[in-house]
């Protein structure tokens, strides 16, 4: 066993809230951390472009994205695994046909397609002006009004309008893809996004330490929703936000405070690691 841990933490709930700001305290353990040694690592559902700049410049040692599909350790891509041609087409295809507002996380870039802010608009009771501003805040770098489909997708993230049967959904595409739901405003959840089945952070950890050649004994993981269920599982040490859900905790190995709580810090702390 190591004294140097690898600490995998999730953004949206976990370091960030849903003002998308960090807590201070939160800022003074990663920083602490890292002094210590430990190999601090975002493991997020956003891909690698929607996750704001300012974490990147914190300087983390890597990152896991788009739900496990892409890995990227010390600068360097060590795994991608895009959603396959025939996969993405006919998903592409299902959702432009149903007018549903949706866009690609993709390595390139984030594509939104023609319905994505009209969608958000009225799920939030916006303005179209509004809801863009509001979409473009949450996601600086996507780009509207795409028609085709793209070849480096990591997930699709589309929105929860009441047009969108989300039984249909699983029986046209529960063979291949896991359907989730989530948000980054709050705890109600109206945006839903298509990974693949074999795919996830926990995969993605295993994957990483297993290149590092480091153990399973020297992990750490940090989450609040369902899908960081699997890497709380993997790690040998899952620990839940006090604002996580409850299928959640019932998985953690320890439940720390609220996010607005001290939660990473008091975690932390807890276990040595600052």
């Amino acid at each position: 066993m190591n004294s140097e841990k690898i600490i995998f933490l999730d953004i949206d709930g976990t370091l960030i809230d849903y003002t998308q700001k960090m807590p201070p305290s939160t800022l003074e353990a990663l920083r602490l951390a890292q002094a210590r040694g430990h190999k601090l690592l975002i493991a997020t559902g956003r891909s690698k472009h929607s996750i704001y700049p300012y974490l990147l410049d914190l300087g983390f040692d890597g990152i896991i994205a788009g739900d496990g599909a892409y890995v990227e350790f010390c600068g360097e891509v060590l795994q991608r695994k895009y959603i396959p041609e025939e996969q993405i087409k006919r998903l592409h295809t299902y959702l432009e046909d149903k007018k549903i507002g949706f866009f690609e996380e993709c390595d390139s870039g984030l594509y939104g397609n023609r319905y994505y802010v009209s969608e958000s608009a009225r799920i939030f009771n916006l303005s179209m002006e509004a809801s863009a501003e509001r979409v473009k805040r949450v996601f600086p770098e996507l780009s509207l009004d795409h028609t085709d489909y793209h070849l480096d997708v990591n997930k699709v993230s589309f929105v929860m309008s009441p047009s969108v049967d989300a039984d249909e959904l699983q029986r046209e595409f529960g063979d291949f893809f896991r359907l989730g739901v989530w948000n980054v405003f709050g705890k109600e959840r109206i945006f839903g996004d298509f990974t693949q089945k074999d795919v996830n952070k926990g995969t993605a950890a295993a994957f990483l330490l297993n290149a590092l050649d480091r153990d399973r004994e020297d992990s750490f993981a940090f989450g609040d929703a369902y899908n960081d269920i699997e890497i709380l599982q993997y790690c040998q040490t899952g620990v839940a936000m006090g604002n996580a859900d409850d299928e959640v905790k019932a998985v953690a190995d320890y439940v720390t405070s609220d996010i607005k709580e001290n939660g990473i810090f008091n975690a932390f702390e807890y276990f040595g690691l600052i």
